[in-house]
């Protein structure tokens, strides 16, 4: 099966909103055995939001609109799908007093306009919306379906898991894809492709391979008549890309650097203290996005070089000192986060160090140590030029770091 997705309103299209609903629709879609193919985004012009959903009706089994059913005038979804199914809209009284018990319930009289969310085409069944006031539409005639949904998340997210998602998955019921996500840090998005190159050419399991925050993705698809069979076929493919790559993978699916660090400091039953310089707080923002992070997360600042509790015995002040080694500094900053935060493991970050390269002109590099048991380890990085990308590249390295140093002990 085929499907299309449309995000509706001029607020996208002028960038005061970001579109997050097609690309949860499309990961949704894909779980149930539906391929999206196309994906547009259209404003709340009637021509042209007309020309959408009759261009996807024609060439798409399934067709999904997000937006446009609220009760004003630029909201127009429903006047276009009825325009292209050629019917007309009628006020349904069970939901329109539906829609009146709502309003009162919220002490206030219903205005005329809301009378529209109350309309349904004889192609369509009302798609009920618990969180909000405008019921969605399935349309359906000839095999083919459009599934008109609200535009607002939460009520997109709930029609979505409690109508829309299962009435699809019944249309295509023996058909399961599976994605497998290979998390790797360590190699470049090219010397993957190289590494891997025979396995980009597989049709079922597909392999793709994109570049995140946190390193580069390597994500299987397999399309089988089941999830376990689907399962199956990726499964030797996983194999051997953990054979070639080895310990550049360091997570799968929806695990995160700051996930693992966690689960390893629980299973080892330790606290942490950190100091960090030019990630700015983001290790300690990042760790404590996780739940459970309070169970071991002792505390955290954000120092400047050299200016730290007990760094009194380092000679070296802001600026960059070629005879300090920065591995000494990130040492001691973690020694020192160990210390001030009455912790039993302690990490320290470097600020950015910035050098000459006679090759690349300059080299931004970040030190990090981990201060475990009677050891302390160092690290070193070097990260893409823009700054926001490599401090998140530099808090993810120190997360796996300090998952793997207290794997070690």
């Amino acid at each position: 099966m085929h499907a299309e997705v449309i995000s509706i309103g001029t607020e996208i299209l002028m960038g005061e909103i970001v579109d997050t609903n097609s690309g949860y629709l499309a990961s949704e879609l894909a779980k149930i055995g539906v391929e999206v193919c196309w994906v547009t985004k259209v404003g709340d012009d009637p021509e042209r939001l007309f020309e959408a959903v009759d261009r996807a009706w024609n060439r798409s089994d399934v067709t999904i609109t997000s937006g446009g059913l609220g009760p004003t005038s630029d909201d127009l979804t429903r006047e276009s799908i009825a325009r292209v199914m050629g019917e007309q809209m009628v006020v349904q009284d069970d939901l329109l007093a539906h829609l009146k018990s709502q309003f009162e319930g919220r002490g206030f009289p219903m205005p005329a306009t809301n009378i529209k969310q109350a309309t349904l085409i004889d192609s369509a069944d009302a798609i009920p919306n618990p969180l909000g006031t405008a019921p969605g539409w399935w349309v359906h005639r000839n095999g083919k379906v459009i599934a008109a949904m609200p535009g607002p998340t939460r009520e997109l997210y709930g029609m979505w898991g409690d109508q829309v998602g299962p009435k699809i998955k019944t249309m295509n019921p023996d058909v399961s894809i599976v994605t497998r996500t290979l998390k790797t840090f360590g190699i470049t998005e090219g010397g993957l492709d190289e590494m891997l190159s025979p396995l980009f050419g597989s049709i079922n399991p597909t392999l793709g391979i994109y570049s995140k925050e946190d390193g580069i993705h390597l994500r299987a698809i397999a399309t089988a008549r089941t999830s376990e069979e689907a399962y199956e076929l990726i499964e030797p493919m996983e194999t051997e890309i953990c054979d070639i790559v080895g310990d550049a993978v360091w997570g799968v699916d929806d695990q995160t650097a700051a996930s693992m660090a966690i689960e390893a400091l629980k299973a080892a039953g330790k606290t942490l203290g950190v100091i960090e310089g030019f990630t700015g707080g983001m290790f300690a923002s990042t760790l404590t996005d996780v739940a459970g992070s309070a169970d071991i997360f002792r505390g955290g600042m954000v120092a400047s070089r050299g200016e730290f509790p007990g760094s009194n015995d380092i000679p070296i002040d802001a600026g960059i000192a070629e005879s300090s080694p920065d591995t000494d500094i990130a040492a001691a900053m973690a020694e020192a986060a160990r210390a001030l935060f009455q912790a039993d493991v302690g990490v320290g970050v470097t600020s950015l160090v910035t050098r000459p390269s006679p090759t690349s002109g300059e080299i931004d590099s970040a030190h990090m140590a981990f201060a475990v048991g009677r050891n302390v380890t160092t690290r070193s990085g070097r990260y893409p030029v823009r700054r926001s990308r490599f401090k998140a590249r530099a808090v993810t390295n120190a997360l796996l770091e300090l998952t793997r140093a207290l794997r070690d002990i």
